[in-house]
């Protein structure tokens, strides 16, 4: 989808655009030196992350909801989120330059969103509305680390690929838990995970 398309498919407005663009150009710049994302990815950019991280937002209506984006790497989607409206967004990331540069973004783009330094699986964790994770992890990994963030209401929302049957098969030996499977509209191969009510099979 091209950059007018994903404007309009979100209606996002002038500011929306231009704080988009800074954070784009900013995550080139920085590629350069610290990889940030991967470098086939940068070509068509709108399409592969702003698309793939926004069509997230489809599904969360409320903007006052609590939000933590696990493994954010370059902020992709927690970035795109604050830039759009949402009001308590939360990311975590292991890697110190990540999430350095992304302190960097919030600052500059005077963003609500905050960021954490640390592994996903380390206290002190927090209950969230919606959590949401973008090439991180099998599900069955991510499963664990998101019922560690959640309350019995949380959903999480899962960006996957086309190993995402196999993985919802593997997590099911696991857990047991709600899911739809929803095309995405960003890869004819990938699909977002909407998933609900996770509980390990073990008690």
């Amino acid at each position: 989808m091209s950059k007018p398309d994903i404007v309009s498919e979100f209606v996002l407005n002038k500011t929306q655009v231009d704080k988009i663009d800074f954070y784009l150009s900013s995550i080139i710049e920085h590629n350069k030196h610290t990889n940030l994302v991967g470098k086939s990815t940068i070509e068509n950019i709108w399409d592969r992350h702003v698309l793939d991280c926004l069509q997230l937002t489809k599904y969360i209506i409320n903007k006052k909801l609590k939000i933590l984006d696990l493994g954010t790497g370059a902020g992709l989607p927690g970035v795109l989120f604050s830039i759009v409206g949402y009001q308590r967004v939360l990311m975590v990331d292991s890697v110190k330059k990540k999430t350095d540069f992304v302190r960097k973004i919030i600052k500059e783009l005077s963003l609500t969103a905050k960021i954490q330094n640390k592994r996903i699986e380390k206290p002190p964790t927090s209950q969230h509305d919606i959590i949401v994770s973008r090439a991180l992890a099998p599900l069955v990994k991510l499963l664990t680390y998101a019922r560690m963030y959640s309350n019995k209401n949380t959903t999480s929302l899962f960006l996957k690929g086309r190993n995402a049957t196999s993985e919802i098969y593997i997590a099911s030996k696991v857990y047991f838990f709600e899911f739809e499977k929803i095309k995405s509209l960003s890869s004819d191969e990938g699909c977002v995970l909407k998933i609900n009510k996770i509980r390990n099979k073990n008690g």
